[in-house]
């Protein structure tokens, strides 16, 4: 059964984001190309998360490993998002965070990576969530587009 036209979730290296993208073309039963129903770039399939490349150093180095830093996250976002977390009771409304749904500043959102966020501001088609990691923009409001 042919998967062209059909949606499936993969890696979109504009947005770099795994996303719901529509298969263009597959060749002997293997998806070939998708099209982000995102940003509408259209690119070969990656799968549903990035290619990991191992970095292997040139030379072996004795003692400890080498050390990577850490992603920076900045303190005040940390500490805001703390009080914001602590200051909302248990009953309080969660929305699953969705592509397709419309949120308001206040609301409480549940992303599958970034886990409980708190949403800040918003424009039409995006807004601005506090997580524990730090502050995200993030789209929402966008069509919901189905198989043609």
């Amino acid at each position: 059964m042919s998967l062209v036209g059909k949606n499936i979730d993969a890696y979109c290296l504009r947005c770099r984001l795994t996303l719901a993208h529509v298969v263009l073309y597959e060749v002997g039963g293997m998806v070939r190309a998708v099209k982000c129903k995102t940003c509408r770039a259209e690119h070969r399939y990656h799968g549903p998360a990035p290619e990991k490349r191992r970095s292997v150093p040139a030379v072996r180095q004795s003692g400890a490993a080498p050390a990577v830093p850490p992603r920076t996250v900045r303190p005040a976002d940390v500490r805001q998002w703390e009080a914001r977390n602590a200051s909302t009771t248990p009953d309080v409304v969660t929305w699953d965070y969705k592509l397709t749904e419309r949120y308001e500043k206040g609301d409480v959102i549940t992303h599958p990576r970034f886990g409980r966020g708190f949403v800040e501001s918003t424009t039409s088609d995006g807004m601005e969530v506090l997580f524990r990691e730090g502050r995200k923009r993030m789209a929402m409001n966008r069509p919901e587009t189905g198989p043609a």
